[in-house]
């Protein structure tokens, strides 16, 4: 999209193409500060679609970048001709024009009121820090949202229709990482469960040491002639997976985002993302009693979906008898007569 910045004769065209300094003069820039300006790389299909006899914004002026226009004139054969160059903020403002097109306003706009909707989400209340930064991306917004609507940009209508979408993406991206990070979570958990040692291989070890103690053996003396027969071992068994090592507080704090996450949505919900881990989990080459023990963890998470589906439908049959009964508690005898008879005629 191009907008137009002035009018421009055919002379002052010529004059300013011939003469860098007559350019320099034109776009106001500081003599001290060199200007970068040539032909422009344009077809001649796209240029006769532009009208001639003008300067048009080309690029706005975002961040560090500078405004570009483009000067258009025709010359004596009627032939058009075309030159760009950067220009200053300034020169634009003069010939009321607002240095960011209306797609640059836009993607402004978006990202300015993402930056709010993301504030508004870690703003903590015993956080000072959160709660300033809340503030001050809530008056960015505002001030640049007032600065479109009185540049005529977009409309109030049309403002409100980009804080919707904007807020529909962000929320649907937000909730998409809450459920990654809830898989991530609830895999790391059934790691956890799959290194833990079998209560048959506890209590052996236990025995074992109780043995030893017994026959007055210290437990250095045996492992020390372990270490070959576990290597060899380990070179037979599968690669097994690892979870990821954490402190008790790490833990903690994981199951403690995983219960919220729980909390917040459904039983169902919930239920499909496990099965969705269980299933990643089944493709890992597990030992024997590891894939016993993943089993053992999926058949009591389907046992739980089958008894919350039986209380939901439980739940629902009382609903429906419930107001059955409420629909016909306060008909009276004379009322069920009289609804009969008419129901006779």
């Amino acid at each position: 999209m191009m907008k137009k910045v002035t009018s421009l004769s055919n002379d002052q065209f010529n004059t300013l193409i011939a003469d860098k300094r007559e350019l320099k003069k034109f776009m106001k820039h500081p003599q001290n500060e060199k200007i970068e300006a040539g032909w422009a790389n344009i077809s001649g299909e796209q240029l006769q679609e532009i009208p001639s006899g003008a300067i048009y914004l080309t690029q706005s002026a975002l961040g560090d970048e500078k405004p570009q226009v483009l000067l258009v004139s025709t010359d004596e054969n009627g032939q058009k001709q075309a030159y760009e160059s950067d220009t200053t903020v300034e020169f634009l403002k003069s010939h009321d024009v607002s240095p960011i097109l209306p797609q640059d306003r836009d993607q402004q706009l978006q990202v300015s009121y993402r930056k709010l909707l993301e504030a508004h989400d870690q703003e903590q209340p015993q956080q000072v820090e959160s709660m300033l930064a809340r503030v001050n991306a809530e008056k960015d917004y505002v001030q640049l949202k007032g600065l479109t609507l009185k540049e005529g940009t977009f409309t109030r209508e049309q403002v409100d229709a980009m804080e919707s979408h904007v807020s529909v993406h962000y929320y649907d991206q937000k909730q998409a990482k809450e459920q990654g990070q809830y898989k991530d979570d609830y895999k790391q958990e059934l790691l956890h469960e799959l290194e833990k040692p079998s209560e048959e291989s506890q209590y052996k070890a236990v025995y074992k040491q109780q043995l030893l103690a017994q026959l007055g053996i210290s437990q250095e003396k045996t492992t020390e002639k372990e270490p070959n027969k576990q290597g060899d071992q380990e070179k037979q068994e599968p690669v097994q997976p690892k979870a990821k090592e954490e402190t008790l507080q790490e833990k903690e704090q994981r199951l403690a985002k995983m219960k919220e996450f729980e909390q917040k949505h459904s039983f169902d919900k919930v239920y499909k993302l496990k099965k969705e881990v269980l299933q990643e989990l089944k493709g890992l080459d597990l030992t024997d009693s590891q894939r016993e023990k993943l089993t053992k963890l999926e058949k009591s998470l389907d046992t739980e979906k089958k008894d919350h589906d039986q209380q939901k439908k439980e739940e629902k049959s009382q609903n429906g008898f419930v107001k059955f009964f409420a629909q016909n508690k306060g008909t009276s005898p004379t009322q069920k007569k009289k609804e009969s008879q008419e129901v006779e005629r």
